[in-house]
């Protein structure tokens, strides 16, 4: 699996756009993250070439590799999202909602991701295998 995807991927599941987070790689594949509010969530990946999350708020989420080369991830809570990777080393995204994002891979090792509400969240590569990432501030 892509590390640089997965981490990708679960920045772009669920979590919204606003909050910052910080991951780290796990011995289970996966990334621990933290995010601003004080949440955290743990993943490892799966035998279907996705992962599994679980968050401190008590939700959880499955997720599968799929045939667009990006992944279709189910919610506790009964949302979805299912992605696409794109021609710009990043992931197509549609949520159940209706909303979407793209992204791009950027210089800093990471992502730019683009909200369909006008948001924008950058990313960039640490040294514990993982992204931190953050909101663009003023970006509609």
């Amino acid at each position: 699996m892509n590390k640089s995807l997965l981490c990708l991927a679960l920045l772009t599941a669920h979590i919204p756009f606003s909050l910052a987070e910080s991951c780290r790689a796990n011995l289970s594949g996966g990334q621990d993250c933290r995010y601003n509010d004080g949440s955290t969530s743990t993943s490892r990946t799966n035998l279907s070439g996705g992962f599994d999350t679980h968050y401190s708020d008590g939700r959880s989420s499955t997720s599968r590799a799929n045939l667009a080369g990006g992944y279709d991830t189910h919610f506790s809570d009964g949302t979805s999202s299912t992605s696409r990777a794109n021609r710009s080393g990043g992931l197509d995204t549609h949520y159940s909602d209706g909303s979407s994002s793209t992204s791009r891979s950027n210089l800093s090792g990471g992502y730019d991701v683009y909200y369909s509400n006008g948001q924008v969240k950058r990313s960039r590569a640490n040294l514990s295998g993982g992204l931190d990432s953050e909101p663009v501030a003023g970006a509609r």
